[in-house]
């Protein structure tokens, strides 16, 4: 065999290798990435990595704290929050009152009962504290206790946060605990999208024992958020 034609079957050869190579890497991150997940950790690093990628979403949530069997304080919401150019439309509203708050450029424009707008520039504390996704994976990322169960509708990922992570959660809902309160029952339930792992609801419930007007009282925090519509991007305007 001469020298030239060996070298040219060597390349062949190599060609081939790399092809073959290719193939498996590919097969095998194909499987990495589409394979069933029966592992609630290995479900919710997905979620949270699938989420860094999404550039909006919208979402409606209605939030109830019960004591002593009555509804107090009942909270409902819907908005737009797009992550591409920093923008949020969201409106709360409950019996008392209606909060509208639009964040644009940079600022963020708030009014009450649909009175004057007020403009302030836009801090970090605002914008996390408005975005339901994000705020809600802090949850998921802090829990250490997960479960998952698969249903017609989804996946439900289920996680028991720490007590810290409990106080946070009561205080932005406007409870003011001290730490020293009896935890009943307390779980954020997520359902998941099987196919693109994209959160499509969240439920939040606590059962705390604490003292109301200086009486042990059971409270009872029931918050539902839906999202949907993601990455459907739309343009928020400045209302001033």
């Amino acid at each position: 065999m001469s020298s030239e034609k060996k070298g040219t079957d060597n390349k062949q050869l190599y060609a081939g290798i790399v092809i073959v190579s290719i193939l498996i890497l590919s097969g095998v991150f194909y499987y990495a990435e589409y394979r069933e997940i029966n592992d609630p950790y290995e479900l919710a690093g997905r979620v949270i990595h699938v989420s860094e990628d999404i550039k909006s979403y919208r979402f409606n949530m209605s939030s109830n704290i019960t004591i002593l069997g009555e509804t107090v304080s009942p909270l409902q919401g819907n908005g737009y929050v797009g992550y591409v150019d920093h923008e949020m439309d969201i409106t709360f509203f409950s019996p008392e009152k209606s909060i509208d708050m639009v964040v644009v450029d940079e600022t963020a424009y708030m009014r009450e009962d649909d009175g004057t707008w007020e403009s302030r520039n836009l801090d970090e504390d605002t914008w996390q504290s408005n975005d339901q996704l994000s705020q809600n994976e802090y949850l998921l990322k802090e829990s250490t206790n997960l479960s998952m169960e698969r249903t017609d509708a989804g996946i439900i990922l289920t996680a028991i946060p720490d007590k810290t992570t409990l106080i946070e959660e009561a205080d932005r809902t406007g409870l003011d605990l001290q730490g020293s309160e009896q935890l009943n029952d307390y779980y954020v339930n997520y359902l998941i999208d099987e196919n693109n792992y994209h959160v499509l609801s969240i439920e939040t419930y606590i059962d705390i024992q604490m003292k109301v007007q200086g009486m042990s009282s059971p409270v009872i925090i029931d918050n539902t958020i839906n999202i949907y519509d993601y990455d459907q991007e739309t343009d928020v305007e400045a209302p001033l």
